[in-house]
């Protein structure tokens, strides 16, 4: 239980910079896009994607949701682990384990 609240903010700072990474990555494709004359807007769309601009910063967008998903399936193994905790002493109350 308290690794769950003591993780409750950085677990929305995780959040927060992965949609923020997300969102950045989309302006770095959109700006290497607007800056390439000529050819089709396919070839453009996919010139933009390649872009070293665009690959650096999927790349921070990747780290920033490797760490997000890590701290989520912690607090998800937290959560199962309180859950074991109290079922196994909901038994033993009951008198169905000891």
């Amino acid at each position: 239980m308290k690794y769950l609240a003591d993780t409750d903010e950085s677990f929305a700072q995780s959040r927060g910079e992965m949609l923020r990474t997300e969102y950045l990555a989309d302006v770095a494709e959109s700006m290497v896009y607007k800056s390439i004359q000529g050819g089709s807007v396919e070839d453009r769309k996919r010139e933009a994607k390649v872009a070293p601009e665009t690959r650096a910063a999927m790349e921070k967008h990747f780290q920033a949701v490797v760490q997000f998903e890590t701290l989520k399936a912690r607090r998800a193994r937290e959560v199962l682990v309180v859950d074991l905790w109290r079922s196994v002493n909901a038994n033993r109350r009951q008198g169905v384990m000891t």
